[in-house]
């Protein structure tokens, strides 16, 4: 068996088909009991090239892997999260290109010189914070979630470059006022108010098959024995006919707005403790109890301000950050693979 690591910007015609060198990163020729007959593997791919560094195709597949892996986290449904993965897919190898760019700009700055020493910082406070014991038992951790320390290491490694990059040349040129958080506060100040909220107890009666006259007494009757004296709850577990009657009629807390309009409207006007009448719904008759309540809450500035002042440098910011990746593009030569350009999105570059 011999290898051959191939580069350059010929074309070489191997049986069957013709491969760009630039898109060959190790072929492996094997030969056969038969003079003269071999066979050709192609291991690895370039995918891209930013300026004297590779892309390859196990690079990408590896990105690949870990948006699968980290969609996985947050998304039980398949089906949703391979969609979810098909929409991101497509800018995975835009996003490798711009960040290997970034990074080289920042090496050529110096501002790499102590990277190694802060992610081991980083990954140590991040270790003891977690309760983790030691690095091998996080190693296996990071496994189990389908990456692995030194994948994880070279991410935070890139993002924390990236981040000083960002900082020094952008961020840096940006001046926040407090007149303008507390402008944004005032014309956001919905955002900044916690929603009043009621948690729920019901006694349900359902109406299916049945005289809504007949059902409507039986309600009565229930309704005059509460107020009589009887435990809400305990009615709940004889009488109500919903899921919830096992619980005592427990269904939760809900807040204002998130309710149909006819029971919203009765138990936001309700004190905790409270029971209401009978409320006719499209399903059934209800009696509903106000097991607690909490009236809207509005976030005082200074309990938002550092959330205020991230997201309005992120605004001023995003021009000054264009024609900062628009110039460090012009001065980087890029190449992808004509395949890898119908396949994923390289838009502008």
């Amino acid at each position: 068996m011999r290898t051959y690591s191939l580069s350059g910007e010929k074309v070489v015609n191997i049986p069957g088909k013709s491969i760009s060198l630039l898109a060959l990163v190790v072929v492996v020729v094997q030969w056969t009991g038969s003079l003269g007959a071999q066979e050709v593997v192609l291991l690895d791919e370039i995918v891209a090239r930013v300026n004297e560094e590779i892309i390859t195709m196990t690079d990408l597949n590896q990105e690949l892997q870990q948006l699968r892996a980290s969609l996985q986290q947050g998304n039980p449904d398949s089906q949703a999260l391979e969609q979810e993965f098909q929409e991101q897919r497509r800018g995975v190898l835009q996003t490798m290109i711009r960040n290997k760019m970034m990074v080289q700009r920042a090496e050529e700055f110096g501002m790499t010189a102590d990277i190694e020493v802060q992610v081991a910082t980083t990954l140590e406070e991040m270790r003891k914070a977690s309760g983790i014991p030691d690095m091998e038992v996080l190693d296996q951790y990071l496994r189990q979630q389908g990456s692995s320390l030194a994948q994880y290491s070279q991410t935070l490694k890139e993002r924390m470059i990236i981040d000083a990059l960002i900082g020094q040349f952008v961020y840096s040129r940006i001046t926040l006022l407090t007149s303008e958080i507390q402008a944004y506060y005032d014309e956001h100040i919905d955002r900044f108010t916690e929603k009043a909220e009621v948690d729920l107890q019901e006694i349900l009666f359902l109406k299916e098959g049945k005289e809504i006259s007949a059902l409507r007494g039986i309600a009565e009757e229930v309704l005059g024995k509460h107020r009589t004296s009887g435990s809400f709850e305990d009615l709940a577990r004889e009488y109500s006919e919903g899921p919830s009657a096992s619980r005592g009629g427990n269904i939760g807390t809900f807040k204002q707005g998130s309710m149909a309009a006819p029971i919203e409207e009765v138990v936001f006007q309700m004190e905790m403790g409270e029971v209401s009448g009978i409320i006719e719904t499209e399903y059934g008759l209800q009696i509903l109890k106000v097991a607690s309540k909490k009236v809207p809450y509005q976030r005082p500035l200074e309990q938002v301000r550092a959330e205020i002042s991230q997201e309005l440098y992120q605004i001023k910011a995003a021009p000054e950050l264009r024609e900062f990746m628009d110039e460090l593009q012009e001065q980087t030569y890029i190449f992808v693979a004509p395949e890898y350009r119908e396949e994923y999105d390289v838009t502008g570059l």
